[in-house]
């Protein structure tokens, strides 16, 4: 219960950030005095810890200073994106296979993903096609052999190809 609560205030506090990011209210100009100092001067808005900073300097280079729990945010919410990507090219790919069991198939797929993994938990970049072919060579049990099935069906029925109008 204090868990959700406190998962509801994170993202509540979360979507006041996201507000101060679109309203570009805290205004700052920043102005260096020396080689190791900038004094920031607010021109609009409050110096709010909780959110955004839209700074210009001298020179009108614009900058935003977020919280560090936002870039996190961000973050994140970039590796999911990449990661459902993965997904789906994996998914769209293993299916231009023709696994016999595509459930079984990406079990395998996702399986050995996982073991890709870094230490920081994000997945590196890969070709999802050159991915599965892999599978494929690695568990040809899990795949239709069409050539060879087709072959086996037409010794079946005893049927010339080049006789077929297709």
């Amino acid at each position: 219960m204090a868990r959700a609560r406190s998962k509801k205030t994170a993202e509540a506090g979360m979507q006041d950030i996201y507000r101060s990011l679109e309203s570009g209210q805290n205004k700052i100009q920043a102005k260096q005095i020396s080689a190791q100092q900038v004094l920031l001067e607010l021109e609009e808005g409050s110096f709010n810890a909780q959110e955004a900073w839209f700074v210009k300097d001298e020179q009108d280079q614009k900058f935003v200073v977020i919280p560090e729990v936002l870039l996190q945010h961000i973050v994140r919410v970039i590796q999911r994106a990449y990661e459902d990507k993965v997904m789906v090219e994996l998914e769209r790919d293993m299916a231009s296979l023709t696994p016999i069991d595509f459930a079984d198939a990406m079990a395998v797929v996702f399986k050995k993903l996982e073991g890709l993994r870094g230490k920081d938990g994000s997945l590196p970049k890969i070709s999802s096609l050159d991915f599965v072919k892999q599978i494929k060579k690695q568990h040809p049990n899990l795949f239709f052999n069409l050539p060879e099935f087709l072959e086996s069906k037409r010794q079946e029925l005893d049927l010339d190809i080049s006789a077929l109008p297709f």
